[in-house]
């Protein structure tokens, strides 16, 4: 106040969070304009799409959405399906950035808290996001105190995150129940349909080829029947995937400094922390991250007649824990520099702390023309080095 080379705004807001983001990436099949199967962040086949949240990317180039244009989806089904004016190939890779209703747990989001600063040469801007699940508010799942305390030992590995899905129950002609018996030493769940039995109702999980010890047996009006084919023989469990809370939340400060004409500085600081287990203490460890980026862009020759040199450095590092809510990079970042292991972001990846570094020069006039050079290097501390010109 009083000052009028300074200047200070507060902000805050609030909002419902109405999905999850998350990203699909796969191969195109030859000729096939779909439907192609969006998933959740676990897996899950059966998604509801938040409805115009997606951005679908070809070759790293975004497709429109329309019965006149390159695609349709289907929201509640979590499908995509190409339209006959866009031809699929084989050589076509789609990525697809979307939200997916996540009714988990009750989920409070917030972000604000904080404001931006600014005075002659230099401005700074902080900001917060909180994103938290209500561990003790669960919506589609019913918790009892064994499967809390199977997520409390599990930490953040999903591998862990499983109960017995078995619930005794008396016979009734319109579920299916199983009985137990020993086959060769194991206890295994039986179709039965006598009331004479000790009976459960028994849910089944897929979980991979040779991963199970059950296979699809038959399928009936009310429910598909399964059959013990011996260990690792099969594709089901007698399990129910449990789903953690979570929370994630981020903290930026961000800011431009011009110490003249000529020199233009950028900069930007974040600090995560990413719980994938409100239940577990375990993993914790690895809970925060740290992410910073730096652009410089200074003048060095501007001449009467129109002629402009100028230098440029962009910085970012990415600690192997940090989190973000969406993508950083475009969507062929990954083939662009031929990684297979790495996803957008540097998250989640084994591959250490990234760092990307490009700098270079532009020399341009207003009539004639310009030329540019650029060098690029891609750092990973336990990983490789990549240097592209």
């Amino acid at each position: 106040m009083g000052d009028d080379s300074q200047q200070t705004d507060l902000f805050a807001a609030g909002a419902l969070v109405r999905g999850q983001f998350t990203t699909s990436q796969f191969t195109a099949q030859e000729g096939n304009q779909g439907p192609y199967k969006l998933q959740g962040t676990n897996g899950e086949l059966f998604v509801l799409i938040v409805s115009g949240s997606e951005t679908v990317y070809v070759n790293g180039t975004a497709v429109k959405r329309g019965e006149d244009q390159d695609y349709i989806i289907d929201y509640n089904a979590g499908e995509i399906i190409f339209n006959s004016t866009f031809p699929i190939t084989s050589e076509m890779r789609i990525t697809v950035d979307y939200q997916f209703s996540d009714r988990n747990y009750s989920r409070f989001v917030a972000y604000g808290g904080g404001g931006t600063f600014q005075i002659e040469k230099l401005k700074i801007g902080v900001s917060v996001y909180s994103e938290n699940d209500s561990k003790n508010q669960p919506l589609q799942q019913n918790l009892s105190e064994e499967q809390v305390q199977i997520l409390a030992d599990a930490g953040d590995d999903k591998s862990l995150m499983v109960a017995p899905s078995e619930v005794q129950e008396a016979l009734n002609e319109n579920r299916i129940l199983y009985k137990k018996e020993l086959i060769d030493g194991a206890e295994v769940f039986v179709f039965s349909n006598n009331e004479d039995d000790e009976l459960y109702r028994v849910t089944f999980s897929r979980v991979g080829d040779n991963l199970g010890d059950y296979a699809l047996s038959s399928s009936n009006a009310i429910n598909n029947i399964y059959e013990y084919v011996g260990v690792l023989q099969g594709n089901y469990a007698p399990i129910i995937q449990l789903i953690a809370p979570t929370k994630l939340q981020l903290a930026v400060v961000n800011g431009a400094y011009h110490p003249s004409e000529k020199t233009n500085i950028n900069f930007e600081l974040a600090g995560s922390k990413n719980d994938l287990n409100l239940f577990s203490k375990t993993d914790d460890k690895n809970n925060d991250g740290f992410a910073g980026k730096l652009n410089i862009e200074q003048q060095l020759i501007k001449t009467d007649s129109l002629w402009n040199l100028n230098a440029l450095f962009d910085s970012d590092y990415i600690s192997t824990n940090f989190r973000n809510i969406e993508g950083l990079y475009n969507p062929e970042f990954n083939r662009d520099w031929n990684l297979d292991l790495t996803n957008l972001n540097g998250i989640g990846g084994n591959l250490g702390n990234q760092l990307l570094v490009n700098s270079g020069f532009s020399l341009f006039h207003k009539d004639k023309g310009f030329l540019n050079y650029q060098f690029e290097h891609l750092n990973f501390s336990d990983a490789l080095t990549e240097i592209a010109m």
